[in-house]
């Protein structure tokens, strides 16, 4: 057997000293580790979606994205794509669907991967649960739409 680590995201091989890619900051394994990693993913892309919902809509990447994210923590998921109207006014709808018996787990890995990714979004919730707003510190009820002294929109209401 070689004597390298391989990069279970990207395939890079290392010498086997090195403990995480330059390019993925991912932890490195062995080769016959990466194996098995690779073979679950690809157990878990093949893993038919029970009652399917969706957990996130938005653009391609952003789900393609949230896509690996799920695979890697072995959480079984599609993308959908609806087409938009025929006249060319609304684009395409996709949506990231996940069993229905996944659903919390999965919000629960996309909003802990969103922390990762956007820190500050940890900063702002826990400014909101001290009863300030994000933007600039002013006094605020959890109840409050916009802030009264900045303006920000802090609570969005669908109707």
């Amino acid at each position: 057997m070689r004597d390298i680590k391989i990069c279970p995201d990207c395939g890079t091989e290392y010498y086997r000293h090195v403990e995480q890619c330059a390019d993925c900051s991912t932890a490195l394994l062995l080769p016959e580790e990466n194996r098995k990693v690779q073979e679950e993913r690809e157990r878990c892309k093949q893993k038919a979606l029970k009652n399917a919902v969706p957990v996130r809509e938005g653009s391609l990447k952003w789900l393609d994205e949230l896509y690996h994210v799920l695979i890697d923590s072995n959480i079984p998921c599609s993308i959908h794509s609806d087409a938009g109207c025929r006249k060319g006014c609304c684009g395409d709808t996709c949506r990231l669907l996940v069993s229905a018996a996944d659903v919390e787990k999965a919000n629960e890995r996309i909003e802990a991967y969103c922390m990762v990714v956007h820190p500050e979004l940890r900063d702002s919730r826990d400014m909101m649960s001290e009863g300030k707003c994000p933007a600039c510190g002013s006094a605020v009820a959890s109840d409050t739409v916009e802030c009264p002294d900045c303006g920000l929109t802090l609570l969005i209401i669908e109707e």
